[in-house]
């Protein structure tokens, strides 16, 4: 065995992980992670659509717990104008 190799039990951090992948790739990507400071930053109709998403679970939230119909209805538009929004903007395509 060489001296150079690393033991069995022993953990590498230089070069690759421990599944063998190269160091600074994903596991759920075959490309290496963005920088620090990029990636996601979406346009205001993105932003828009997930603030009315969780306007929307919020307000059920609260119409389930006092039974009121005009909370749920309020849920129900928020959550719909939600997810137009964000297939307008086209979310899931802003990853940068």
């Amino acid at each position: 065995m060489d001296s150079r190799e690393p033991d069995a039990g022993q953990v590498t951090t230089r070069g690759a992980d421990t599944q063998g992948r190269p160091a600074g790739t994903s596991p759920l990507t075959a490309g290496p992670q963005p920088a620090a400071g990029t990636g996601h930053s979406g346009s205001t109709g993105a932003w828009t659509a997930v603030l009315l998403i969780i306007l929307g679970f919020a307000l059920g939230a609260f119409a389930l717990a006092t039974h009121l119909l005009v909370l749920w209805i309020l849920t129900g538009v928020s959550l719909v104008a939600g997810g137009v929004m964000a297939l307008t903007s086209r979310i899931m395509e802003q990853v940068r």
